[in-house]
């Protein structure tokens, strides 16, 4: 029995990379998540987290990137967006054929990061939409209310 890493069995960095990056390119159509990558180089970006995620899957350290705390820190990421994240990393990674133990692996992995990532219990999207819905519920009162 070999002790291939899963960073071995699909080939190496250029996998995690290219796979990342379609992870990326998806979060741009999610509303809630997509600001955060206004202005940002996806494939950079892409590019240091396969860096990242490639070392805790048996690759050589190869991370350029800053402290992933301080890097996070202005982002004022929700526990919601990091979920959402978290959920698309594991569908994405199941789509391109790493297995389930795999892809828990990685999982697993990206959750024990949550504390140094996730900063602030809500966003501004979060803050627009409460106002907007406050509205719609006390017009839908309203409403009621003549009936």
């Amino acid at each position: 029995m070999s002790n291939i890493t899963i960073y071995e069995k699909y080939g190496g960095f250029d996998f995690f990379h290219n796979t990342i990056y379609q992870l990326y390119i998806e979060l741009f159509d999610h509303i809630e998540i997509s600001y955060h990558f206004f202005g940002v180089d996806l494939r950079k970006l892409s590019m240091l987290q396969a860096q990242f995620l490639c070392q805790a899957i048996g690759g050589p350290p190869m991370y350029k990137g800053g402290n992933i705390q301080i890097v996070h820190k202005h982002m004022k990421v929700t526990e919601y967006e990091f979920e959402t994240v978290v959920d698309r990393f594991q569908e994405i990674f199941e789509r391109n054929g790493l297995d389930k133990d795999e892809v828990k692996f990685i999982v697993t992995f990206i959750r024990s990061n949550r504390d140094m990532i996730v900063t602030s219990k809500n966003s501004w999207i979060d803050r627009i939409a409460r106002y907007f819905y406050k509205r719609i519920f006390k017009f839908k009162k309203f409403i009621k209310q003549l009936s």
